[in-house]
């Protein structure tokens, strides 16, 4: 089934930031935690994006989050590992980085008595964009089009391994790498 775009924004900077101080700064910006900053490369795809909220919301909804909140444990699930720190370490701004994203988490709604199975609470896509705007504003960074990009280089920050340089990096690589934050560490 077709999923609707994620809530996702691109970002650039004329300058190499600052991570810690780009961070702290959109911190204390954000109007809550379902607001996240991703560094460069780390976005590729929208299912890839659904995916890590469908699997972080579950888990947040069931409260057996791994993570003390969705924002980290949607970081978690889209780097692939069972560690939080090790999300931020992959999925995280860096010093040096150009570009980047910043994501809404919509919350989720139960769709079953189990809990098994969520979706995404409805939103105001403009009231969205424009807090989005405004972080990018007051940060100092600028908006760009957002373009889906499979990379490998995204991939391996992410902490995907490819036995070859050959080895293809495909949509269904990058969702079986959410799905096996349940089994790594």
């Amino acid at each position: 089934m077709a999923q609707p775009p994620f809530p996702c924004f691109a970002w650039r900077s004329e300058q190499p930031i600052d991570a810690q101080s780009l961070l702290k700064a959109f911190l204390q910006l954000r109007p809550n935690n379902q607001w996240v900053m991703i560094g460069d490369g780390c976005v590729q795809s929208n299912l890839q994006l659904w995916t890590a909220w469908s699997c972080a919301s579950r888990r947040w909804v069931r409260k057996t989050s791994l993570a003390r909140s969705l924002d980290a444990e949607f970081l978690r699930y889209l780097s692939g590992t069972h560690h939080v720190s090790e999300a931020f370490k992959r999925a995280g701004v860096r010093n040096g980085d150009k570009s980047g994203f910043v994501v809404f988490l919509p919350n989720a709604i139960t769709i079953d008595e189990s809990q098994t199975d969520c979706q995404a609470a409805e939103y105001d896509q403009k009231d969205i964009e424009n807090q989005a705007s405004s972080i990018y504003s007051e940060l100092k960074i600028e908006s760009i089009p957002m373009k889906y990009l499979l990379s490998k280089t995204g991939a391996i920050r992410l902490g995907m391994k490819f036995e070859s340089e050959e080895e293809a990096l495909t949509e269904s690589t990058l969702l079986g790498h959410i799905v096996s934050s349940e089994f790594t560490s």
